[in-house]
């Protein structure tokens, strides 16, 4: 709502998702191998730093064009942040033997930030019924400095006993058809991106729903527990067969939300909020399993630069049918893309398990 009142459409929205995915598809590998060469801590604060620089141009934006740098600048600091963070507290978790406690620990680590924003939408909320909606990035950037200064505390885990191998173009194409790497790519980019336009413009959907906006902040706090509670829940030890039958629910919720036109709909939000949760630390999981210590951050960064090609491919066909048959037909239609990725995935899973 901020970017509206500043001039932006929806379309162009979906141009700021385009160029910060790009950022990201061009800087996540680079910013992994630096993570992975000099250091888990370097790549994080280097990443915070730019996170606070782009909400400081933001608050002077008033045209695409300082909108789009400050997604740049968003963008380097997400790249130099993806591969380092869980690296960083994998490794520290298996410098102090506690390696098997990690997925639980991630649960936490995402319910206790998940419930720091309930918080904070409530504040805001309340704020904007008063003030400005610029309060509520002023109070971002000021929480976002104090972040800084914090990464700067950071330490480093032991990497004595790590081995270093170059990262060459044998070892992507082995990652690349690794059969485990392979499907935690897909999930991730089916979970990953469909939630990016969920959560940039469930407040429009919302208010098409004639939701006052005294309501949203209470709204978002159900969202943030719904994705907490998912992330607390119970977790498989094999995720493959119960994350298809998710992806497939996930896809008809969806679905759902374009065509139920009442403020009930609000509950199908809650559930796909639900879903992703429980589908976060499953999939770091997963994906750190598969990883060796020389090439965790490099891998993790792949896994989140193909999220943000398929990003810039959904999200043109996101911003083209959102203009001709607004945000409930953009919702159909990314129903039916995570729908036919996990459709897919049982399929050649059902053959696998037949050959």
């Amino acid at each position: 709502m901020f970017w509206e009142q500043r001039g932006m459409t929806v379309e162009d929205v979906v141009y700021a998702e385009i160029v910060f995915a790009l950022t990201m598809v061009v800087l996540e590998v680079p910013f992994g191998l630096v993570a992975d060469r000099l250091g888990r801590k370097i790549s994080f604060v280097t990443g915070v730093l730019f996170e606070t620089l782009s909400f400081w141009i933001l608050l002077q934006a008033y045209e695409l064009s300082s909108f789009l740098l400050a997604m740049v600048l968003a963008g380097i600091g997400s790249a130099a942040v993806s591969g380092a963070e869980e690296a960083l507290i994998y490794e520290t978790m298996k410098q102090l033997l506690q390696k098997e406690r990690f997925e639980k620990t991630i649960s936490r680590l995402n319910a206790t930030s998940l419930a720091a924003a309930g918080v904070a939408a409530l504040i805001g909320a309340w704020l904007a019924t008063s003030y400005e909606l610029t309060v509520h990035y002023d109070l971002s950037l000021g929480c976002l400095m104090l972040a800084f200064f914090a990464s700067c505390l950071l330490i480093e885990p032991d990497t004595s006993g790590r081995t270093v191998v170059p990262v060459t173009r044998r070892d992507r194409c082995r990652w690349q058809v690794f059969p485990s790497f392979a499907r935690i790519t897909l999930f991730s980019i089916s979970f990953g991106t469909t939630i990016t336009f969920l959560d940039e413009f469930w407040q429009l959907y919302v208010r098409d729903r004639e939701i006052a906006v005294s309501w949203f902040g209470t709204i978002l706090i159900g969202l943030m527990v719904a994705q907490a509670l998912g992330n607390l829940l119970p977790k498989p030890n094999r995720p493959f067969v119960p994350l298809s039958v998710l992806l497939l629910v996930y896809a008809g919720g969806f679905i759902l939300l374009s065509l139920i036109d009442s403020p009930w709909s609000v509950l199908v939000l809650f559930g796909l909020f639900l879903i992703y949760g429980w589908s976060e630390p499953v999939l770091t999981t997963w994906l750190q399993g598969n990883l060796t210590d020389d090439s965790r951050a490099t891998g993790s960064s792949m896994v989140s630069m193909l999220e943000s090609l398929v990003t810039i491919g959904v999200g043109l066909g996101f911003g083209q049918i959102s203009q001709d048959a607004g945000l409930d037909g953009a919702y159909f239609y990314l129903g039916l893309v995570c729908g036919a990725i996990g459709a897919g995935l049982l399929i050649r899973y059902r053959k696998s398990r037949n050959v």
